[in-house]
C-alpha cells in the first residue's frame, strides 16, 4: 500500500494543477502522507529515487535531521553533544538543544530565493527530529515563507486530516491546514 501511494505522490508532484494549488479556495497547499513507521526503508527509497527522476516540478527536499545537523555544526556543538548528554542527562541536553533549533532556525535553514512558479517542498526526517522539532509547528511557521508553493510531507505515523500521531504511538497533535493524502 505504501509504494503505491508514493507512487500517488509523484503522480501530484506531475500534475500541473497541483503545484499550481488549483481547487484548493483558498487553502494552503500542503499535503501529508502518514505512513506506518515500519516503512520507513520503503520512503527512504523512494525520496532517493524521486530526487534522480525528471518531474514537471522542482523539487526541493528537505530532510528535517540534516538541517538539524547543519544547525548543530553551525553552533559548534556537534562533538560536544555526546560529553554534554553523559554529563548533564538527556533531559538537560534536549533543553539545551531547544534553546538553538527552534523553528526560526529550521526555517532559516530551509529559505532559498528566488522561490520558481514550478517549486515544490518535500519534508522528510520528521521521525528523527523528534522531540527537538515538531512538525505541526514547523508548518504553521513556514507560511509566510513558502506560501506560493505546494507543500509534501511525508509523516510516519498517522494523519486522518485532523491530527497527527507520530510514530502511531504519541499523543496527538491538531493540525488541520494540510490535506489527507488517503
Amino acid at each position: 500500500m505504501t509504494k503505491a501511494k508514493l507512487d500517488e505522490i509523484r503522480a501530484m508532484m506531475n500534475d500541473p494543477k497541483v503545484i499550481s494549488g488549483e481547487g484548493l479556495s483558498n487553502e494552503e497547499n500542503i499535503r501529508i502522507y502518514g505512513y506506518d513507521p515500519e516503512d520507513e526503508q520503503i520512503v527512504r527509497h523512494f525520496v532517493k529515487k524521486l530526487q534522480e527522476t525528471t518531474l514537471s516540478c522542482d523539487l526541493k527536499v528537505f530532510n528535517l535531521y540534516e538541517i538539524f545537523l547543519q544547525i548543530c555544526e553551525k553552533k559548534k556543538i556537534m562533538k560536544a553533544i555526546p560529553r554534554m548528554e553523559e554529563k548533564k542527562g538527556p533531559q538537560k541536553l534536549l533543553a539545551e538543544i531547544q534553546k538553538f533549533a527552534t523553528v526560526d532556525a529550521f526555517i532559516r535553514e530551509m529559505q532559498y530565493e528566488p522561490h520558481g512558479d514550478k517549486d515544490v517542498l518535500l519534508i522528510t526526517g520528521i521521525g528523527s527530529v523528534f522531540p527537538f522539532m515538531r512538525i505541526h509547528q514547523l508548518l504553521n511557521a513556514m507560511q509566510p515563507h513558502f506560501s506560493n508553493m505546494p507543500i509534501f510531507v511525508l509523516y510516519p505515523g498517522e494523519y486522518d486530516g485532523h491530527e497527527l500521531r507520530l510514530f502511531n504511538r504519541l499523543k496527538a497533535n491538531s493540525y488541520y491546514r494540510a490535506f489527507f493524502i488517503q
